[in-house]
Order: C-alpha cells, then structure tokens, then sequence
C-alpha cells in the first residue's frame, strides 16, 4: 500500500507496507508513531515495543486516519510541526496538542517552545540533557525561568559581598521535554505542562524577558564600526533606540549589546593572532637571552593569560622592587581584554615598568597565576610593598602569593572614589 496524500492542507509523507500477513507490518518510512490497526490504535515509541500490534498496548483512539479500501489497515494523520507555527493556536496550545509531536532537530524544538512562550507571556531556560555514548543529545528540558527556588546556602549565606538579587524563581512547573526516537531519529515531545504558578507578562513587557532579548549580527557590526572611532555603547543604544521608535522596539537592552560585543571580541582572538604573539615573543626571547614570558590555554586551547617582561625590566625589578604597583588598564585594548602593567619608582622618581600581563579576565585564580609568574620571572623576589587600586580579586591573590608584603591602596583610586561616592 502506498500512500501519498493531503490531509488539512498538509502534505504527507510516503509510508509503504505489506499487509501480506494479517498480524505483521513492513515498513520502509516512518516518520509518525501512532498507528491504527484494524480499528485499534497503537503507540510504537516505546523502544522495547515490537513491530507486530500484538505485541503493543491500547494507547489513544484515532481522531484522523487514512483506510485501505477493505477498511482493514488504518493509519492515524497527525499535525505537523509547521500546523503549530500558527500565532493564533500558538497561545491556546495543550498538552494533548504537544505531546507526541516530532521535530526535526533539538533547535527545533527549542525554537518552538521559546515562539510559544512568547505569545503566551514567560521566559525559558535550558534544564535537563542527556547524551549516549557517542555524544548526541537524547533527552533535552526547558523549563519556564522562574522553574525552581534560589539554594538555600545562598540565601543564608552571610558573608555577601554586594546587595543580592532579587527572589526571581518561584517554583513555576511548565514546561517541554523531548526524547530522540531512534527509528525516526526525530525528536518527540513527551512531555509539555503549561500551568504556572505566578503571573503572565503583559504583551508589552514581554520582549524584556531574557529568551526574547536577541542582538542581531547588524547591531553588532555597527557597534564594531563605530567604537572603532571612539562611539560609546551607550550612544550606540540611543541611536538604535532612535531608529525603532522605542526601547520595546529595540528587542534588547544595553547590557545585552555591551555582553554581545564582548563576545565577539574574544572570539576574535584566532589561531593566527595567537601563534604571531607566540612567535614574536620566542623570536624576542632568542635575540635577549634575559627575556621571560609565559602564558596559557585554556579548556578549547584558545589563549589564556599572558606574561612578559625583558632584561630591563628584569634588571630594574632586581634594584627598585621594594615598591610594586598594579595599573589595570580596564579593556581597552583592540580584544577588550585587562591588561595589567607591574610597574615601581627608579631612584630618580621615575616610573619604571616591571612586566605586562594580559588576561582572560579579573578572577582570584587569574590575578594569583599572574603574581606567581611575576616571581618567577623575578627569581622570587619579594616585593615589601604592594600598591593597587582596592580590585578585591588583586587584594585575595596578593595575600596568597605575598602575605609578607604590605598592601596599600592608590590615593588616586581613593580620592576619586571619594569624589563619585560622597
């Protein structure tokens, strides 16, 4: 039997079977699960399920079927994918109208679910995933983003060092979970609840929830272009602003443009830069035997952190490092990456520069690899004095890798803060 038919407006796909025998099928196509034999209906994907309906369990009647003509074989018709795409039925979906549907791919249903949220007034998270041996994803969750309460640990804990966030969980329990079905190896929706336990969004908030906040990559080359020359994020939120009509038409906030651009600036840190600064600085190492510099890789052997200092450097450190000063030049370098000069004070009341220090970012565990290079590279000797500019991270590594030395705060840092805060 073949079967090649438009049910609804919506195409089917060919299914080819042997009805030879009148308790076994064969088939060579099979994109949908449910199936209707002599009157019965069937659920195959339970992967333990055979093929033969004897075998299969009474599951669900059949609401729309195609019949052979001695009305004997039955195949269930299903919406598709696309029939769910419709703004109008996205809002009113239930279960029963999820539950059983097949997508294409884990992006898919991503996808669809994130569309649904969005008529329907909530933000989504990734929760559950499960993987087979050979790494693809078989099990995969998304929950609403208020699923779930704050651990408790963080809300006992004591020792805070800023303001906390507001409570934003609140035990919500929608949600969609698919399973991959290893004969169609299409994913299937087993799972789909949509009651929730606080309030919708209202239509005109709902684009400031955070899985409908998106940077398109036009936004993003267009604040590359303009920093280029000296344009400010800020100004380039208030143009865009300015373009739309308002900051609802804008589709994201400040602080989604400002994390974009970030993130595109260090994936601008390829191969090829990495492997130049590698060479320039062994070719340098080569040419001044007193030369030193280290760096690291991290996880994806992208580059890490970075250290270096020459023979003057070296040589002043060994006559003036009574005095060490920390100057974080906060990302303004082409990769927005915080590059840290080590620099002291000659006997002529001169800056003199110690080492260069360019890191992946401001962490304890970044700062402590930078102060454990320097000494390396300075034979271990202890500084007496630790200027900084009071960044908490730089004070935890000073006192792990320095406890000896005595840490003192820039009176600049201090009068400006004065000036901004009182």
């Amino acid at each position: 039997m073949n079967i090649n038919e438009k049910i609804g407006g919506t195409s089917k796909s060919t299914y080819d079977f042997n009805t030879t025998s009148s308790s076994q099928w064969e088939y060579t196509n099979r994109p949908h699960n449910k199936y209707t034999y002599c009157g019965n209906s069937y659920n195959t994907d339970d992967e333990d399920a055979a093929i033969d309906p004897s075998f299969m369990t009474d599951r669900t009647p059949s609401t729309q079927h195609l019949c052979t003509p001695d009305n004997t074989t039955t195949i269930e018709v299903e919406p598709t994918f696309s029939e769910l795409d419709d703004p109008a039925k996205l809002s009113s979906l239930q279960p029963s109208d999820v539950i059983g549907k097949e997508f294409a791919s884990v992006q898919d249903a991503e996808a669809f679910y994130n569309n649904y949220s969005l008529f329907v007034g909530f933000s989504i998270r990734k929760d559950e995933m499960r993987r087979d041996r050979h790494g693809m994803i078989t099990i995969r969750k998304w929950v609403c983003s208020k699923q779930g309460y704050r651990d408790q640990k963080y809300i006992d804990k004591t020792d805070k060092k800023r303001e906390p966030r507001g409570q934003t969980r609140e035990g919500c329990h929608a949600a969609m979970k698919i399973k991959i079905d290893r004969r169609s190896m299409m994913w299937v929706a087993r799972k789909f609840v949509i009651e929730h336990t606080h309030s919708l969004s209202p239509p005109n908030h709902i684009q400031f929830l955070r899985s409908h906040r998106t940077v398109n990559d036009s936004e993003v080359a267009q604040l590359q272009s303009w920093r280029t020359v000296g344009v400010k994020t800020s100004q380039v939120m208030d143009h865009l602003v300015d373009q739309s009509g308002s900051y609802s038409n804008v589709g994201h906030t400040k602080k989604d443009l400002q994390n974009r651009f970030d993130s595109v600036c260090r994936s601008e840190i390829q191969t090829s830069d990495a492997d130049s600064v590698i060479s320039y600085l062994t070719a340098k190492s080569e040419m001044d035997p007193q030369f030193f510099f280290n760096y690291t890789l991290d996880e994806e052997d992208h580059f890490g952190n970075l250290f270096w200092a020459d023979s003057t450097s070296r040589s002043d450190y060994a006559f003036f490092g009574d005095v060490l000063a920390f100057d974080a030049t906060y990302r303004t370098n082409v990769y927005r990456r915080p590059l840290v000069m080590l620099v002291g004070v000659n006997h002529h009341h001169s800056t003199t520069i110690f080492g260069f220090g360019l890191l992946g970012d401001e962490t304890v565990e970044t700062y402590t690899w930078l102060l454990q290079t320097f000494l390396v590279a300075m034979h271990g000797k202890m500084p007496k004095s630790v200027v900084t500019d009071g960044d908490k991270a730089m004070h935890k590594a000073i006192k792990t890798v320095m406890p000896e030395s005595v840490r003192r705060l820039c009176c600049w840092h201090v009068e400006r803060n004065v000036q901004t805060n009182v």
